[in-house]
């Protein structure tokens, strides 16, 4: 199964180039905002953000004993230098979010990682609410955070998008209307926020296929499962985004699976092309 790469090496796990121990990607007095955080690939995006060094993280989950119990592991974890705070929150209810917001004040990264998979279905025999519940969480949610968490920025900051994949493979469109048409949208709405807002730093990823709950769901019935990528993998390519090396990536889709080394070589490339955003493939059209 070959998906489509920018780079030659496609990473299906961490390596030196994207870890958290390396000085040039600290996050040493920084406060990082991630939503989902206390489960699956927010849970490895929180602890990766600790290992940088950040100052303060709050995650934003439905389930307060999920996100107490990765309160205590990353506080346990640092020997208690990284201040975690945990906040109830449903990011398609913008009080909720809003609420959030006014506790966590000033911020510095604002990862939106909260998702959701429907039933993988054919369009006409999908449950309608489900369907439209991709919607609630996977846009309505990158909308809320951002709409309540923007006027808290500091100066500098980041918002990256945890999106997905399947949103360009062809072999993944029969029975993904809701997950990939919504996904997709997010992708486009902070590919244009970015360009509303100059001195923000936004960039949406795909996190890989990483063993979970979600991916269970995906390939429920399928004969065989697809070779799982770790979860430290997009958790450490989410700190390097954040880094002054990734600047380039501004307003664009990246794969934590790409080659950050071989990205940069393709610096000048990518800057101002339509190269890994979201657009209607062929603009602008030659007569």
């Amino acid at each position: 199964m070959a998906y489509p790469s920018l780079t030659k090496t496609f990473h299906k796990a961490a390596y030196p180039a994207i870890s958290p121990a390396r000085p040039e990607l600290s996050l040493k007095g920084k406060t990082v905002v991630i939503s989902g955080g206390g489960t699956g690939i927010g849970s490895a995006i929180t602890q990766a953000f600790a290992d940088a060094g950040a100052a303060r993280i709050a995650i934003l989950g439905r389930r307060p004993n999920v996100l107490e119990e990765m309160k205590q592991q990353v506080e346990n974890s640092t020997d208690g230098k990284v201040t975690v705070s945990t906040h109830a929150t449903d990011v398609s209810d913008l009080a909720s979010v809003q609420k959030a917001a006014r506790e966590i004040g000033k911020w510095d990264v604002l990862i939106s990682n909260a998702g959701y998979l429907p039933d993988i279905k054919h369009l006409v025999d999908s449950d309608p609410t489900d369907w439209w519940k991709a919607f609630e969480i996977n846009v309505r949610g990158p909308f809320n955070l951002a709409h309540a968490f923007l006027p808290l920025r500091n100066a500098d900051a980041t918002l990256i998008g945890v999106s997905a994949g399947s949103i360009q493979v062809p072999f993944l469109a029969e029975n993904w209307t809701a997950y990939n048409s919504s996904k997709f949208a997010a992708v486009k709405m902070l590919q244009d926020l970015a360009s509303e807002v100059q001195d923000l730093h936004v960039v949406s990823m795909h996190p890989g296929v990483v063993e979970s709950a979600m991916s269970e769901k995906s390939f429920a019935g399928k004969a065989q499962a697809p070779q799982y990528d770790t979860v430290e993998l997009p958790a450490h390519f989410a700190v390097w985004l954040c880094s002054q090396e990734a600047g380039f990536l501004r307003g664009k889709f990246a794969w934590c699976n790409w080659d950050v080394e071989e990205l940069i070589a393709k610096k000048d490339e990518l800057q101002g092309s339509l190269v890994a955003t979201a657009n209607c493939i062929g603009w602008p059209y030659a007569p």
